[in-house]
């Protein structure tokens, strides 16, 4: 789980321009979870490990970045359909919202 960490932090920082604490707090805001920049530290390290609900919002947050890293451009639909594989959904359309733990 250390390279997810990591590579979020990268994804928060380069993708989406948000600092490692808003990034904390986005997540805390996110999965209800309080989570401190030592916990993340110790997450890097690979000393504890973050929650299913945590490594879920943030492999939701990185893949996108990850996808253009690897060089490759995801059109909205494809994204979508990798989407499903990897989450559950709820409701169609503009109220579609993921489920979360």
């Amino acid at each position: 789980m250390k390279q997810l960490v990591e590579s979020w932090i990268k994804a928060e920082k380069h993708y989406y321009g948000n600092t490692q604490a808003r990034a904390i707090q986005r997540m805390m805001k996110m999965t209800g979870q309080r989570i401190t920049h030592s916990r993340v530290s110790e997450w890097k390290r690979g000393k504890y490990c973050p929650s299913a609900n945590v490594l879920s919002e943030m492999l939701w947050r990185t893949l996108p970045w990850a996808l253009g890293q690897a060089g490759l451009d995801v059109s909205a639909p494809q994204q979508d359909k990798i989407d499903t594989k990897l989450w559950v959904f709820t409701g169609e359309g503009d109220q579609r919202k993921r489920y979360t733990l």
